[in-house]
């Protein structure tokens, strides 16, 4: 794709002085994951984008819908995952604050599906398994149709709207992962890590801000002010 597929509107950037927005075909992107221009995925956001609602609140995550996982396009996608068994799902929204911070030791396969942002944050900023700083994360833009493969620990969450209408996205993940945790994995706290573990393949912090993960259990972490981003 020519670089200014990558181009970030001059709106977005005077809505949100306060911000840096990076581009995701810039050389800072790289230490939070690899683009795929060339992988072939226009059967994947039609049917997304056909099957997929925006809530008129919060935001909806899907972690396997079949209508996805059945297409040819789809069954090439374990290849990025070392051949391990995958799922195909979404998450859509209308998302403006940073809100947590997660990991999964996996690559995470991002399709944006509608023009999206997301706040990605090193992993060495996570201090002994406690605390994360708002002001170590980093804003990007993932223009419609923009396909990128995040790395294994980059912390993240769910994307932010680029527009008032919402935003919808597709997240291919090993399968399982997000899923409940057994009874096993829900009662170990043997190691600092293993307190932040929320679902399976997912380690989280939440800003105190947000009840909405706070009220079901997830540790508190995310230091800072609660970023929030202006839609067009």
């Amino acid at each position: 794709m020519q670089s200014a597929f990558y181009h970030i509107p001059h709106a977005l950037i005077s809505a949100n002085p306060h911000f840096m927005i990076h581009r995701i075909d810039s050389s800072r992107f790289t230490q939070y994951g690899t683009l795929l221009p060339n992988l072939k995925v226009d059967d994947l956001l039609e049917t997304a984008q056909r099957l997929t609602a925006i809530p008129q609140e919060g935001n909806i995550y899907v972690a396997s819908l079949p209508e996805l996982e059945v297409l040819d396009e789809a069954k090439c996608l374990s290849a990025y995952f070392e051949g391990e068994e995958i799922q195909v799902g979404y998450c859509t929204g209308r998302n403006r604050s940073i809100n947590g911070a997660e990991y999964h030791k996996s690559p995470e396969l991002f399709i944006a599906v509608t023009d999206c942002l997301q706040f990605l944050t090193p992993f060495t900023q996570l201090k002994d398994f406690n605390s994360v700083h708002t002001n170590a994360a980093e804003l990007f833009y993932f223009p419609k149709g923009s396909v990128a493969l995040i790395k294994a620990k980059v912390l993240h969450l769910a994307p932010l709207c680029v527009h008032q209408e919402g935003f919808k996205s597709i997240i291919v993940l090993p399968k399982g992962t997000n899923e409940p945790l057994g009874e096993e994995g829900r009662y170990r706290e043997n190691t600092d890590e293993d307190r932040l573990l929320f679902k399976q393949n997912k380690w989280m912090l939440a800003h105190p801000a947000r009840i909405q993960l706070t009220s079901q259990g997830v540790k508190i972490g995310l230091e800072g002010e609660n970023l929030s981003i202006k839609p067009l």
